[in-house]
């Protein structure tokens, strides 16, 4: 049985907007690369909001960015340690069982850790069903029910 081959998790760049784009477009989030390249303008990295890359590093190739996270730490004036949400995961088909998500999941994690956080969550659609099955793998609960207000522009 061959390893997998190694698979490195980094902060996202600008320059990573194409490939970002059409991973979100996987998880049904329409967004170009010129979009997700302005939203990188709008935040300060490492403050409040990060977003990850994973780039999996084939023997006899370039490495090829295969997965992305993001994640937002909330602090909460009820409570004296914040939280935070990871807000989107995404993993390139091709890629599954390279542990992409996995590792995806451990560096989200460890943001937290180190931002203080009480806890990380996830919010799932009801449909994602392979997700669930995966956050509960990783050691997730499912804790909520949550309710969205459509808001008109």
């Amino acid at each position: 049985m061959s390893r997998p081959e190694p698979v490195t998790v980094r902060p996202a760049q600008p320059e990573d907007a194409d490939s970002l784009a059409g991973l979100f477009g996987r998880l049904g989030y329409a967004t170009t690369g010129p979009v997700v390249a302005a939203q990188f303008a709008l935040y300060h990295p490492g403050a409040s909001f990060h977003a990850l890359a994973a780039e999996h590093h084939p023997a006899d190739g370039a490495p090829r960015l295969v997965g992305a996270a993001t994640v937002s730490i909330q602090q909460r004036l009820y409570a004296a340690r914040p939280v935070a949400q990871l807000t989107a995961l995404v993993t390139d088909a091709e890629a599954r069982q390279l542990g992409v998500g996995r590792a995806l999941v451990r560096a989200a994690a460890e943001l937290a850790r180190n931002a203080r956080c009480e806890r990380l969550f996830v919010r799932s659609d009801r449909r994602r069903t392979e997700s669930h099955d995966f956050y509960r793998m990783l050691g997730f609960d499912e804790v909520n029910l949550t309710f969205d207000l459509p808001l008109d522009p």
